[in-house]
């Protein structure tokens, strides 16, 4: 029997899958393509993803139950007239295809499934040392939810 990546793994792979679909692949990353530099100037608006859980373990039951979120990063380059509008734009794009997500996105059941509300807009120098090339603006949009995994066998990764 082949084991399933981590179930954290298996999360982050579905949202980037559901995320490309609405918003263009090449505007989806990971966290870590920031310090990668895996995406390209021409590549914004970006979505970043992370994902992180916290556990509480049910001994009786076998199980962990898992508060998971996925935190994604809406960022834009100020070379775009009125860059919040462009973010504001792209969340719609995500609220809308979070509303209608599919009950299973590939790794099991989930409950209290939630969207936060869009973070105030941070701005960031995209070159540190030549401020002329541009400033980005980021914006947050929390999606939270709850899910089971097994305590038992945690290599399992299966959320029942």
């Amino acid at each position: 029997m082949t084991e399933q990546p981590h179930i954290l793994t298996q999360i982050r792979r579905a949202f980037t899958a559901l995320l490309s679909d609405a918003v263009g692949e090449d505007h989806v990353h990971n966290y870590s393509s920031l310090g990668l530099g895996n995406f390209q100037s021409d590549q914004y608006p970006l979505a970043l993803i992370a994902v992180t859980d916290t556990k509480r373990t049910d001994q009786e039951g076998g199980y962990d139950v898992r508060n998971v979120t996925v935190s994604v990063k809406l960022a834009e380059r100020t070379s775009v007239k009125r860059p919040e509008e462009k973010i504001d734009e792209m969340a719609l794009k995500i609220e809308k295809v979070m509303a209608k997500r599919p009950d299973d996105l590939g790794f099991g059941k989930f409950w209290s499934f939630e969207i936060g509300t869009l973070a105030p807009p941070e701005f960031e120098l995209i070159h540190p040392t030549d401020p002329e090339k541009g400033v980005a603006i980021f914006s947050s949009l929390p999606i939270s939810f709850v899910l089971h995994t097994y305590t038992n066998d945690p290599s399992r990764n299966f959320n029942p």
